[in-house]
């Protein structure tokens, strides 16, 4: 196994209009090539990326085969000029040889822009999470339990509402959110106390916290930029055995015969139905 030469190129920090377009094509070629000459001297490599601002490299000739590993719908992401990414990745499924769409919303969409185009859903380190544990170390160890989890980024297309709600109608149970909060103030929640935030963990680490939930869940906002999107911590939930509450996102209705869909509405009863079938589970088991 070789291990991947990891690149930091140095970019423009934005890419509208055809100036910052042709500037940010000169430093990421540049850097693209003096790497290749150093990991991949006269050989013609495989370009794959997953960025949809990049066509100067899907026209580059120094590539055998270009793929474009699309991953998310990124002209509808809050704070990004959406016109722009749209005109830009329009030249880049015009260039490359495959398009990989990580859901079958993004597969529709742009599947006819393409040559040729496959269907490729994110999957799951199973050795990882199908053995949690309840790692001693772990600060939830001192929570109180029932606990309702979630990992991963926290950003604007977590359904903040839902998530209050939830906490409000099941005011004894502990709500944990593991992971980064981006584009968002934690304080929004501080009127609920049952709403902890306990930051980014390691992900070697991961198992250990997740081995303290006592159930998963994933609020989304029901909208035009998640329509596309595939939660790659979605099968990750799933791997854990543990039960699972997640908003009706298309790629969780395709998975829904193994966890519960919940809207907006119903998500708060949903969360407290699924800590009342826990607890009655847990009584039964210590007759």
């Amino acid at each position: 196994c070789i291990a991947p030469h990891i690149l930091s190129p140095v970019m423009w920090p934005s890419f509208r209009g055809p100036r910052s377009s042709a500037l940010n094509h000169r430093l990421l070629s540049r850097a693209v090539h003096k790497a290749l000459r150093h990991v991949a001297p006269g050989k013609q490599p495989i370009l794959v990326s997953t960025s949809p601002t990049v066509p100067g490299l899907f026209r580059d000739h120094a590539f055998r085969r270009k793929v474009y590993y699309c991953v998310d719908d990124f002209t509808h992401w809050h704070g990004i000029d959406g016109r722009a990414v749209h005109r830009l990745e329009q030249e880049t499924l015009d260039a490359c040889d495959l398009m990989i769409a990580s859901s079958a919303a993004i597969l529709a969409s742009r599947s006819s822009f393409v040559n040729t185009a496959t269907l490729l859903t994110h999957g799951v380190d199973l050795a990882h999470f199908s053995h949690v544990t309840c790692g001693p170390s772990s600060p939830l160890a001192a929570l109180p339990h029932p606990l309702v989890g979630m990992f991963g980024v926290f950003d604007r297309r977590v359904d903040g509402e839902a998530l209050k709600n939830a906490a409000r109608l099941s005011p004894h149970a502990t709500f944990v959110v593991l992971g980064p909060v981006v584009d968002r103030d934690p304080a929004e929640f501080r009127e609920l106390p049952n709403i902890r935030f306990m930051g980014a963990v390691p992900y070697a680490d991961l198992p250990g916290h997740v081995g303290h939930f006592d159930l998963c869940i994933l609020p989304y906002v029901i909208s035009d930029s998640t329509h596309s999107i595939n939660p790659l911590k979605l099968k990750e939930y799933l791997a854990t055995g543990k039960p699972v509450i997640v908003s009706p996102l298309p790629e969780a209705i395709r998975l829904a015969e193994y966890l519960t869909l919940a809207g907006p509405e119903e998500f708060p009863q949903a969360v407290a139905s699924a800590l009342a079938a826990i607890a009655s589970s847990a009584s039964r088991r210590s007759r």
